[in-house]
């Protein structure tokens, strides 16, 4: 879904609760954090969350041993 047409959709919805731009540190997609997502999002899915935390537990392990 385009970025237009997301706007689109939240302004037919009134969905005001949308608060800002969202940028995934992990896949660079870009998204709103706000409306039906949480306020505070960092990621755009459940995956790309999943994905970082794997990477930081990997870091997290190569630093110990």
């Amino acid at each position: 879904m385009t970025l237009a047409m997301m706007l689109a959709d939240a302004e037919f919805r009134g969905d005001t609760r949308m608060i800002r731009l969202l940028i995934c540190p992990e896949c660079g997609r870009i998204t709103f954090a706000g409306g039906d997502r949480r306020q505070d999002a960092v990621y755009c899915s459940g995956r790309c969350r999943s994905r970082a935390w794997r990477r930081r537990a990997a870091r997290r392990a190569r630093s110990r041993a």
